[in-house]
């Protein structure tokens, strides 16, 4: 159950924050089913793959009804780069700090009663900022600033694959997310992200209809 606005006793909104990939996204179809009343957040902050993240959230939210609010934060990207020509894919190793600080102005903004983050169980080699004891601290944190405002992670104790088998009945499109580090027109089919998306989907046994640029070693 989401929470209740004191005032009007109507059930307050979750916000969800998107990043056009498989498990925000499923994350967004499973509320939309539930019938949760849902708002959406992404942050631009000098990803390669902005663009491509972008349009993905947007196909979905208008698939489900939701309009994200985008915010344009690319100016990190120069400042948190290191110096030299080459870029890291992400320039923010600890962006869910960043992402979940204004996610808790968005919430106390919007009168949301959660803020949901889709971290998944393999998410969890990634770095503190993606594990159950940083979701905590940051929830402790969220409803000390903002009374009543809870932080969750519903998918963290999943895996990819296990997040597209039970997602797919739900007739999701997952053709419109966007897992590639790069902001090419098609799935590298190299980087991290894209072998992981290739194995969760031969491991959820459900057909992946991403086009890759490069096949299968």
């Amino acid at each position: 159950m989401g929470a209740t606005d004191k005032y009007t006793g109507e059930s307050s909104p979750d916000l969800l924050l998107l990043s056009g990939g498989i498990e925000s996204s499923a994350l967004l179809v499973q509320r939309h089913v539930q019938g949760r009343p849902l708002r959406g957040m992404w942050v631009d902050y000098g990803q390669r793959n902005a663009e491509r993240e972008r349009a993905a959230i947007r196909a979905l939210g208008a698939d489900y009804g939701v309009e994200p609010v985008e915010m344009d934060l690319r100016a990190l990207r120069q400042a948190f780069a290191k110096r030299s020509e080459w870029v890291a894919h992400v320039p923010l190793p600890q962006r869910n700090l960043l992402v979940l600080a204004l996610a808790v102005n968005l919430a106390e903004h919007q009168g949301a009663g959660r803020i949901l983050l889709a971290l998944n169980r393999e998410d969890q080699g990634h770095g503190p900022g993606s594990r159950p004891s940083f979701i905590g601290h940051l929830a402790a944190l969220a409803d000390e600033l903002v009374p009543g405002l809870a932080i969750e992670a519903p998918l963290i104790a999943q895996s990819k694959a296990e997040i597209i088998r039970s997602t797919d009945p739900l007739g999701i499109d997952w053709s419109r997310t966007w897992s590639c580090l790069l902001a090419q027109s098609l799935h590298c089919g190299r980087c991290p992200q894209c072998q992981a998306r290739r194995a969760a989907f031969a491991a959820a046994g459900v057909p992946d209809p991403t086009d890759y640029r490069e096949p299968p070693r």
